[in-house]
């Protein structure tokens, strides 16, 4: 994609994502601003040549588009330190035992309460008891499967 200088002096930002990753949303969010959707650069750089009166359109698009990327910069580095946070737990406690064997024993837990559940009686008043201790197992192992091979972002 090539621009020319009118689209660089007066949006410098979105000039500068041309061509990388960030080209499609930059462009995007100029035509937005300019009430030309699917418009191109070129598109936008003509409209600017016949209504110059729109160059404060596209100057508050390039500021908008600044600050998008700059909030995801941020959600970016948050991201990066969960990640490095959840590389770390991992490192530290490969050689300790303590998770395995909790997350083990949570297993076989969970296995004979499901067990002992289906195969003996109970009555209506138990199975409030029984979906509680059976959530809490659950949750237990869903966080040891987390810990040994990764949970999701939880972002939305």
């Amino acid at each position: 994609m090539k621009l020319g200088g009118l689209l660089k002096s007066l949006a410098p930002t979105i000039a500068s994502a041309a061509g990388g990753p960030m080209a499609g949303m930059a462009v995007k969010m100029a035509a937005s601003k300019l009430g030309i959707p699917d418009a191109t650069a070129n598109e936008i750089e003509d409209l600017i040549e016949r209504e110059p009166e729109k160059a404060v359109l596209l100057k508050e698009a390039d500021k908008d588009f600044k600050n998008r990327i700059r909030e995801m910069e941020i959600d970016l580095e948050s991201f990066k330190t969960e990640v490095d946070d959840r590389k770390d737990a991992r490192a530290k406690f490969s050689g300790d035992v303590t998770p395995k064997v909790f997350c083990i024993l949570a297993l076989v837990l969970y296995g004979a309460y499901v067990m002992t559940v289906t195969i003996l009686p109970h009555d209506q008043n138990d199975e409030t008891i029984i979906s509680l201790v059976l959530g809490q197992l659950s949750g237990i192992l869903g966080t040891c499967a987390a810990f040994f091979y990764g949970g999701s972002n939880g972002k939305k």
